[in-house]
């Protein structure tokens, strides 16, 4: 297709043979479908792996210098990321996540929205098909749909992302976090996920490979806004291969703190689809966090910059 190279932000342009309007109006529909695979297989991968299908022992301090050094103390900020502190397994991923309802202000403090504010919150649903009975939202854009296993972990089943109007399935279950992971250790696994209309559920446009690591990368001492806390460092790596077309690579250290959840965390994001390619990175640290159960008066709240 002369003239088009890969899908962008901006409008792919598209050569228009006389004769062939429909055949150029049915290709925007193929690029506009494509946009929004892409999207929706780099949202918020943050929020875990897919369930481990093997382990093996790996360094903690190895992890956490090769990447944290280099991206998470950049995007976040002097001062945000302290010493090294004593880790532990996570034993119950619903107290490292705060797991109850609830609203989560964050600074982002790198990447093409710096210096905004993103709100995430946390609700109860009934039983959904696969099982879902959580749900978070991520500002207005995306849903996630989660549920907890027998054995503990938290898994993200399936989400929406509302403004490309399509419903992102994973099978299995991408992870939120892996109950018994302990410090050092890395689990890997591979798995598909399934690209549908909102509008439309029995509409199917793609379908995606994802291989995942995450690593136990320690503990450390973060200071954001909201306060200074001994955080969790969980480091997941990520690659998602569409149609053998588009390349997404990503990687995420998340900072977890008991009895407040996600306090900190740096995704770096890169996609690849012929000539097309993007580099990002991403850091976002807590204003505030407000149980629903807690009046605003007694929330440690933090007034935004």
């Amino acid at each position: 297709m002369a003239g088009c190279l890969a899908p962008s932000d901006r409008a792919c342009a598209v050569r228009i043979i006389p004769g062939v309007k429909r055949r150029s109006s049915r290709i925007r529909v193929v690029l506009t479908r494509l946009r929004m695979v892409l999207v929706a297989a780099v949202i918020n991968l943050s929020f875990g792996l897919l369930e481990a299908a093997s382990a093996q022992g790996v360094s903690a301090d190895a992890i956490s210098q090769s990447g944290l050094g280099n991206e998470a103390r950049e995007a976040l900020g002097d001062g945000v990321v302290g010493y090294a502190q004593p880790a532990w397994p996570l034993n119950d991923p619903t107290t490292i996540a705060q797991w109850a309802p609830g609203e989560w202000r964050y600074l982002i403090t790198a990447g093409p929205r710096r210096g905004q504010i993103e709100r995430e919150n946390l609700a109860r649903v009934d039983v959904m098909t696969r099982g879902e009975t959580w749900k978070r939202m991520v500002g207005q854009e995306y849903t996630l749909h989660l549920s907890q296993t027998s054995e503990g972990s938290l898994v993200l089943p399936s989400e929406v992302a509302h403004g490309h109007n399509a419903v992102v399935q994973f099978e299995p279950p991408l992870s939120y976090l892996i109950v018994g992971l302990a410090p050092g250790e890395t689990r890997v696994s591979a798995g598909k996920m399934e690209v549908y209309s909102s509008s439309d559920p029995a509409t199917k446009w793609y379908s995606g490979r994802i291989r995942a690591t995450t690593a136990h990368a320690g503990a450390y001492q973060v200071t954001t806004p909201a306060g200074t806390f001994t955080a969790v460092l969980i480091r997941t790596d990520y690659r998602i291969d569409i149609l053998g077309v588009v390349s997404v690579k990503d990687t995420l250290h998340t900072f977890y703190a008991e009895g407040v959840g996600k306090v900190a965390e740096v995704e770096h994001r890169r996609v690849s689809m012929g000539l097309f390619k993007t580099d990002t990175k991403v850091g976002k640290v807590l204003l505030s966090f407000t149980p629903a159960s807690t009046p605003a008066s007694r929330a440690a709240e933090v007034q935004s910059p």
